[in-house]
């Protein structure tokens, strides 16, 4: 009868997953320890996925070297114009007569003598990120400048080599500039593209590790690759060993790549075989956006996000893994149910609660009470009392107030009782007298703190008490997936 009155609500539950309401019998608590002891005794094991031991390979990403300076710009000094072979000359020679360029455009031009500048122009309305990259023929070593309105140097790149290729990339502010392309050495032709964005300008320059962008857990980033030759690196720093879920989305088919760490213990590793689920012990983590096939927009954005599943406790709880995602929980043991923590924090299961009353129709005295101790181990098999995540709604008689939340439901055990239920009451309480200890109890833990939110089963107030409405509303949306 007992295992059948426990196996009833547990099915109820599970199932449904609706309400626990008073009016029980004192038989269910006995019971509970029945049916668990059966389980465990039973030997059902839990399945488990492996995270693997091997760390998640970093992608090798080409690229161009950027804003190299080997050398100092000879067409300019540091304010005003130098002199050039002809004032009246209105060939792009003459910064006067600097040929306007255009977004997403490709300009070609020849240096017909040594030393040779040739000028063009724009202007940004907005603060932008710049991009030029200009090659050569093999005949001449040619650089690029960018000037601002007053002709000083604020970027450019000046690689030493002929026919060595040009990349430069700034972010300017409003205004009018000037881009040079200086002839260093011997003649020839050359040939640039100019692409500009004000997208994320806040963000740029970013082409390298070197120059990643900050990104923080549970964040997201709106970018653009601007040009063929766009890269946008980010780096993220994690304190404590993390799970995390990185992702793109971007109509362009724009790729979110692994690219690199550093630190002393950093590693990262591919969570049930998903390069993109990882969990990260503590250390600097770089990411690159970038196009395949050379694709680029100035217009079509990228969204990246790098969303926290939950930490995981430093130095203990290692042998079980379980991961919600969807609830953001993230509960760890050892291989015996010792050592729980939950997103990083130690489960503490512990409860008292005492309470005498009393007035002319009789007494009531109430102590329930569980204790944390080291023979109390959270239930790791397999079935219905397996840890879970599970949606709390209310109750009635919660240990802490938190609001409607995920959380986690275990199943605590041991050889002995630790969780005792004692109400004596007397006259017209008479009918809430209940006196029990066990060695068994199922609890919802807050993921955020590892603290009870309240008792699930035996509940004295939900399972017994024939005086008052009480209950407990719990839904069950989610699954947990167990790794070791």
């Amino acid at each position: 009868m007992k295992k059948k009155l426990l196996a009833t609500i547990l099915t109820f539950a599970m199932a449904v997953g609706v309400v626990f309401t008073g009016s029980g019998t004192a038989a269910m608590a006995a019971g509970s320890v029945t049916e668990l002891e059966e389980k465990i005794a039973s030997g059902d094991q839990m399945e488990f996925i492996q995270i693997s031991d091997e760390e998640l390979p970093e992608n090798t990403i080409p690229q161009e070297a950027m804003n190299v300076m080997s050398r100092q710009f000879n067409g300019v000094s540091e304010v005003g114009i130098a002199p050039y072979a002809d004032e009246e000359d209105t060939t792009n020679t003459n910064p006067n007569y600097a040929i306007s360029v255009a977004n997403d455009s490709v300009y070609q031009g020849t240096i017909e003598n040594e030393n040779e500048v040739r000028w063009y122009t724009f202007t940004l309305s907005q603060k932008s990120t710049v991009t030029i990259f200009m090659q050569m023929a093999d005949t001449m070593d040619a650089d690029l400048y960018i000037c601002s309105a007053d002709f000083t140097i604020v970027g450019g790149s000046a690689s030493e080599g002929a026919g060595v290729s040009e990349l430069a990339g700034s972010v300017l502010d409003a205004g009018t500039y000037y881009l040079a392309i200086e002839g260093y050495e011997g003649t020839g032709s050359f040939a640039f593209m100019y692409f500009q964005s004000s997208v994320d300008a806040d963000y740029e320059i970013n082409d390298s590790a070197s120059s990643a962008t900050n990104v923080s857990l549970n964040s997201s980033i709106t970018g653009v690759i601007d040009s063929p030759v766009d890269i946008d690196y980010y780096k993220l720093t994690v304190t404590n060993t993390t799970i995390m879920r990185y992702s793109i989305s971007s109509s362009m088919g724009y790729s979110l790549l692994y690219a690199g760490k550093s630190g002393d213990n950093a590693a990262i590793y591919a969570v049930n075989g998903d390069v993109n689920m990882v969990k990260m012990l503590p250390g600097t983590y770089y990411f690159a956006v970038l196009g395949e096939d050379d694709q680029y927009s100035a217009t079509s954005t990228y969204t990246i996000n790098f969303n926290k599943i939950a930490e995981l406790a430093n130095g203990g709880g290692s042998d079980i893994i379980g991961i919600c995602e969807k609830a953001g929980i993230v509960f760890q043991a050892d291989s015996d149910g010792s050592n729980c923590y939950v997103n990083g924090n130690p489960i503490d299961y512990s409860y008292s609660y005492v309470n005498n009353l009393s007035n002319s129709a009789g007494g009531q005295s109430y102590n329930i009470t569980i204790r944390k101790r080291n023979d109390v181990y959270a239930y790791v098999g397999d079935g219905e009392f397996a840890p879970s995540a599970v949606y709390y709604h209310s109750s009635t008689r919660p240990a802490m107030n938190v609001g409607s939340r995920p959380a986690l439901e275990l199943t605590f055990y041991s050889d002995t009782d630790f969780y005792s239920i004692h109400c004596r009451c007397t006259g017209a309480y008479d009918m809430n007298n209940f006196w029990d200890e066990t060695n068994v109890v199922q609890v919802l833990i807050d993921p955020s703190t590892g603290k009870l939110i309240d008792i699930v089963q035996f509940n004295y107030y939900y399972d017994f008490a024939p005086v008052g409405t009480n209950y407990i509303t719990i839904t069950r949306p989610y699954s947990m997936t167990f790794y070791q």
